[in-house]
C-alpha cells in the first residue's frame, strides 16, 4: 500500500460528511462505501493509484467520505495494518475527521429521548473515534450548553481536537498530523482511557460541570436488582443525570457471558459481547464508566454495590443464578465447542 495520507470523514448525514470533504480534498476524492473490509481495500486501492499518477516526489493526499453508519475505526486500523504489512510503517492515515450538528448531538444527550438508539449509538462512535469533532449550527445553543455540549465531547473523546465548522476551511486548518490516526483509535475514547488507567473523578466535580465516576467490582450483579437500579437510581433527576456510559458487566443469570453496557443520554443498551466468560481475556465481575452532570458519585456507587449479588447468593451457584427472573431482552445461547 503506497504512502498516501488519508483522511476519513464521516457523519450522521452524509450531506454534512460531503461538505467538510470538499473543503479538505484537493481534487483526490472518493466515497467508500460497503463493509469496513470492503472500504478499506477500496480506499488502498485508490491511494496506490494516486501514488503511481502523482509520483513519490508529488504533494498528494486522499480525503475519504463513509457513508451513515461506516465504521470509520475498522477502516482506519484496517488501513494501518495493511500498510504497515507492506512497507513497515502504518503512519498512513492522518485524521479521523467527525461532523456533528451540534443541536443534534444536544438533543441525543439531553432531551430525555428513549428510542434513537440507532442514532444515540452511531453519535457515540463518531465523538470518541475520531482525531478532529466539526461542530456545526452550535449557534442553535444557549451558551451555557454550548460550552456543555463541547466539556462532554472532550470527556468521550479526549484526545481530539474539536472545531466549529466556519473554522474548517480547508486541510491546513486541521492540526498536524503524522499519519498516526490509527493509533489513537486504538484505545483514544473516554471510557477506555478511564477503564485501563484506573482513572477515576469519581469524588470531584471538574471545573467543566462534569463528573465522572469508574465503577468496578468481581461480582456479578443480580438482575432484578440491576434492573431497579437502572429505573431508578441511573435515570435524570435530583442526583444528577448520566449523558454517558460505557463498559462491561456481567449478570449472575447469565454466567456463560459477558455483557456490553453502553448509554447515551437516556437509552441504555445492554447487549452481549463476542467475548465468553470462560476466555482468558474476558473482563472479570463489573468495569464501568459514567460522565454526567452533578452525579452524585457516592449515590452512583452505593446503587450499584446494592445490585450485586450477596455472598449467601454467590455461595448457591449458576444453577440458581440461572433460575432467577430476569427482565433484560434475551441473548443468544453461547456454544462452548
Amino acid at each position: 500500500m503506497a504512502a498516501v495520507p488519508i483522511t476519513l470523514v464521516s457523519a450522521l448525514h452524509d450531506v454534512d460528511a460531503a461538505r467538510i470533504a470538499a473543503r479538505l480534498s484537493d481534487g483526490h476524492r472518493l466515497h467508500a462505501a460497503g463493509s469496513a473490509m470492503a472500504a478499506a481495500r477500496a480506499v488502498a486501492d485508490r491511494a496506490g493509484r494516486l501514488a503511481d499518477i502523482c509520483g513519490p516526489g508529488a504533494r498528494h493526499a486522499l480525503v475519504v467520505t463513509l457513508p451513515v453508519g461506516g465504521d470509520a475505526r475498522a477502516v482506519g486500523m484496517m488501513l494501518a495494518n495493511a500498510a504497515r504489512a507492506e512497507t513497515g510503517d502504518d503512519r498512513v492515515l492522518r485524521h479521523v475527521v467527525s461532523v456533528l450538528r451540534a443541536d443534534e448531538v444536544e438533543h441525543l444527550f439531553w432531551s430525555g429521548v428513549d428510542d434513537a438508539f440507532v442514532a444515540g449509538e452511531r453519535l457515540a462512535a463518531l465523538v470518541e473515534y475520531a482525531t478532529v469533532i466539526v461542530l456545526d449550527r452550535t449557534d442553535r445553543l444557549s451558551p451555557a450548553r454550548r460550552h456543555a455540549l463541547v466539556a462532554l465531547v472532550h470527556r468521550c473523546a479526549p484526545s481530539a481536537v474539536v472545531l466549529a465548522d466556519e473554522r474548517v476551511r480547508s486541510a491546513d486548518d486541521l492540526p498536524a498530523s503524522n499519519g498516526g490516526a490509527a493509533r489513537m483509535l486504538a484505545g483514544s475514547a473516554g471510557w477506555m482511557r478511564a477503564l485501563s488507567t484506573g482513572a477515576d473523578d469519581a469524588h470531584r466535580q471538574s471545573a467543566d460541570g462534569l463528573t465522572a465516576v469508574c465503577y468496578r467490582d468481581p461480582l456479578p450483579f443480580h438482575p432484578s436488582r440491576l434492573a431497579d437500579v437502572v429505573e431508578h437510581d441511573l435515570a435524570a433527576g435530583p442526583d444528577g443525570r448520566v449523558l454517558r456510559s460505557r463498559g462491561f458487566f456481567r449478570l449472575a443469570s447469565r454466567p456463560d457471558h459477558v455483557g456490553s453496557w453502553s448509554s447515551v443520554g437516556a437509552m441504555l443498551a445492554l447487549d452481549p459481547t463476542a467475548n465468553p466468560s470462560w476466555d482468558e481475556d474476558a473482563p472479570i465481575g463489573q468495569s464501568l464508566w459514567f460522565v454526567g452532570e452533578d452525579l452524585d458519585a457516592d449515590r452512583v456507587t452505593r446503587a450499584l454495590d446494592g445490585a450485586l449479588i450477596t455472598p449467601d447468593e454467590l455461595l448457591a451457584g449458576p444453577d440458581l443464578w440461572r433460575a432467577w427472573a430476569d427482565p433484560f431482552p434475551v441473548w443468544p445461547v453461547l456454544d462452548r465447542d
